[in-house]
């Protein structure tokens, strides 16, 4: 028998051994796991698949802002924390509902044994059976069953604030990336109308030229110009095509989408008076009620800590059935009992591990205090610094506006000018320049003001979805 155990000792060790992992395996299985996902890639490379969505086709912003909240993957791992708050509920659950057990048990005895005596008996029944039901139903524990109900609760709704927190940045950035791409577009459009006006000039110039009326120096400067005018046109394709990219993984779509944007950028003035701002982000900013929660959250897990000082109370009631009859162990038949009671356990000493876990969570407490008042200045400081940058931006644009209406003037002015034979060639090339410069000051203004008043609405906590009539 001695024999036996030994050896069903030695196999239960070498299996414990043969389920470690070592870390060569470990590195092994990475490397294996990152060929596997780039393999994947490949075959799935151009082609339509469940994981990400293929758009062709016009996208408003308000279609664009849908197709975020659809497939951004930030969004979607941040309403995966429901589940987990649906979980920390039913946990709680746990303090304050009863636990019911089952246990089995089996044994195998030597043939002797010794009774109470002392004296050695011969043992009949060599297998032991028994199985028992335990119910266990908490009466009182200090405080911690309603704490942690508290708890979940506040933790459910800390889960609501901080989705809506992720939902007001995805929509933030799916929005800001599409005005870069509005941005962009403009830009291009400008310069590509710059080195059309160019090389129009250009041939204006070899034609002059051939008739005697141009010098080599006049189609060289007219050649450098439209060397120019092309190669930052080419830069601005270039950062379209950035842009664009940005804009579809912040989506969550495939890159081999195909989209073309709809809106265009718009100067709508926005009034924004301080007091009223802040009241506003008091009031709605997401960051604000998280903070708010995670202090009410903090004070229970204090209530807990404190619950360890008092007695726990707990209702029992064990039911067991055994064979051999645990009375009369002679009697090789199934036989039960019952036992039912209340526990009290009161504690006295636990090696100050009670005062350690209060001391933790007071410290903890004020931190989470600490962090409110600090996220409630935070929220103050990004109001007006976006009223300071709107209001920069609006003075911007309407500055804007006038000096592309004298850019224009003078461009008219400079080619009368040249047709008439009052000015050069310089001058027309002057005004050109400055007309395009001052255009993508403009749309940069724009694009700006735009912005500014996007940070306005984050900071006041109010950048929700728009209804598609508004």
């Amino acid at each position: 028998m001695k024999r036996i155990l030994i050896i069903c000792t030695m196999f239960v060790f070498a299996f414990s051994l043969s389920s470690c992992v070592s870390r060569q395996t470990i590195q092994q299985d990475l490397k294996h796991a990152r060929r596997s996902a780039y393999r994947e890639w490949v075959q799935q490379k151009g082609q339509k698949t469940d994981k990400e969505a293929i758009v062709d086709g016009k996208l408003s912003l308000r279609q664009t802002i849908d197709l975020a909240l659809a497939n951004n993957r930030t969004l979607r791992i941040a309403l995966e924390e429901k589940n987990i708050a649906k979980g920390r509920t039913l946990e709680s659950y746990g303090e304050v509902l009863p636990n019911v057990s089952l246990n089995g048990n089996y044994t195998r005895q030597d043939s002797d044994g010794t009774d109470y005596n002392g004296s050695h008996v011969q043992t009949t029944q060599r297998n032991i059976y028994s199985g028992a039901v335990s119910v266990k139903q908490p009466l009182y524990k200090g405080g911690l069953g309603k704490a942690a109900l508290r708890a979940s609760q506040y933790y459910d709704v800390l889960t609501d604030e901080n989705i809506r927190n992720v939902v007001q940045n995805t929509i933030y950035r799916v929005t800001k990336a599409y005005y870069d791409v509005l941005l962009v577009t403009q830009q291009l459009n400008v310069t590509r109308t710059y080195a059309e006006l160019a090389e129009a000039h250009l041939k204006d110039v070899l034609i002059k030229r051939k008739f005697g009326t141009a010098s080599d120096f006049n189609v060289l400067r007219s050649q450098v110009e439209l060397s120019n005018a092309r190669a930052e046109m080419i830069s601005f394709q270039n950062s379209l095509k950035l842009a664009l990219t940005s804009l579809l993984n912040i989506i969550g779509i495939s890159q081999e989408s195909r989209v073309e944007l709809t809106d265009i950028l718009k100067y709508k003035p926005l009034p924004a008076r301080e007091e009223e701002e802040i009241r506003k982000a008091f009031l709605n900013r997401p960051d604000l009620a998280s903070a708010e929660l995670t202090v009410k959250l903090q004070e229970e897990a204090l209530n807990k800590a404190y619950s360890r000082y008092w007695p726990q109370i707990n209702a029992f009631y064990n039911y067991s059935l055994e064979k051999p009859d645990h009375y009369y162990g002679k009697k090789n038949e199934w036989d039960d009992a019952w036992a039912a009671g209340i526990d009290i356990n009161i504690p006295i000493f636990d090696g100050m591990k009670r005062e350690g876990r209060v001391a933790q969570e007071r410290s903890l407490l004020k931190q989470r205090n600490i962090g409110l008042l600090d996220a409630r200045e935070k929220a103050i400081l990004e109001i007006k610094n976006a009223i300071l940058t709107l209001t920069d931006a609006t003075e911007l644009v309407e500055v804007q506006k006038l000096t592309i209406k004298q850019a224009e003037e003078g461009l008219r002015l400079a080619e009368v000018g040249y047709r008439e034979g009052t000015l050069d060639q310089v001058s027309v090339l002057d005004a050109q320049a400055a007309l395009t410069q001052a255009q993508l000051l403009y749309y940069r203004s724009l694009y700006e003001h735009t912005v500014a008043r996007l940070d306005l609405q984050k900071a006041a906590g109010i950048l929700v979805l728009k209804d598609k009539n508004s």
